[in-house]
């Protein structure tokens, strides 16, 4: 049997594993891939709003060792093709990206089935208790709701329409209006259908508006994120605490009696 033979047969646990890259490692290859015709002050002056990420690791140590944690903590298969690395390497420069972490789940989130609820705002009216559904195919107004805020009801438009609750009973819709809803520092014109009922919440956002504004969604994270103007806009959930603000503000209650209602 042949050396290579030998090494190839070497067993998997025996195999060395390559220690994380230390801080004079690290010198070593900063002071590698600087040559000298680098300036740092050219780079400045070519993009004054930025910095390139060699000059950042080259003068900022904190920076350097971000940047070795997250290398020691990615791990990728040991013939993963230059084309999937290059992929995986391009998301640094992603500035339009949607993601979560495990450190952005709440305190007892794993174990929990609460719905995501967020709070918006009408013509200065704070409406809480808007459940964002992604398993909803319509956007709901209860008319209960419609009835409490400054909306001219003339501008409901006639739709009859019958829906299917989750629980396999028949709605009947009393007609769509559009409102100008703001959902976080944007407004949208959001087209609600709505129905005579009393859920558990004051308005529900369902696929329609969550597609519409390119959203994504987590109960899990208790928080809905999307882009927009180049900026990523994160939402935070309602937690299950009373408080009191101090606002002029009217405030739209619900009732706490009824149920989750999905279309």
């Amino acid at each position: 049997m042949s050396e290579a033979e030998t090494k190839y047969e070497t067993p998997p646990e025996r195999q060395k594993t390559k220690e994380p890259m230390d801080e004079e490692e690290a010198q070593k290859f900063l002071k590698f891939i600087k040559h000298s015709e680098y300036n740092v002050v050219e780079q400045l002056s070519k993009q004054p709003a930025r910095v390139s990420i060699l000059s950042l690791l080259l003068n900022s140590e904190p920076h350097r060792n971000a940047l070795l944690k997250v290398l020691n903590q990615a791990y990728v298969a040991n013939n993963i093709s230059v084309d999937k690395l290059d992929r995986w390497v391009n998301n640094l420069n992603a500035d339009n990206f949607i993601s979560f972490s495990d450190d952005e789940i709440p305190p007892n989130g794993r174990g929990s089935v609460k719905a995501l609820h967020i709070t918006t705002r009408y013509k200065g009216y704070i409406i809480p208790n808007v459940l964002i559904d992604n398993g909803s195919a319509l956007n709901v107004m209860p008319l209960a709701t419609l009835s409490r805020i400054p909306m001219d009801l003339s501008y409901l438009k006639p739709c009859h329409s019958t829906v299917r609750a989750f629980d396999g009973t028949r709605r009947e819709v009393m007609g769509k209006i559009e409102i100008p809803l703001e959902v976080g520092p944007y407004i949208y014109d959001v087209e609600f259908q709505v129905m005579d009922i009393t859920p558990s919440y004051n308005c529900l956002l369902g696929r329609p508006w969550i597609h519409s504004a390119g959203a994504v969604p987590s109960s899990l994270h208790q928080k809905v994120k999307f882009i927009m103007d180049g900026c990523l806009v994160t939402i935070e959930g309602e937690e299950d605490i009373v408080a009191s603000i101090s606002t002029d503000a009217p405030y739209i209650k619900v009732s706490k009696d009824a149920i989750e209602c999905s279309f």
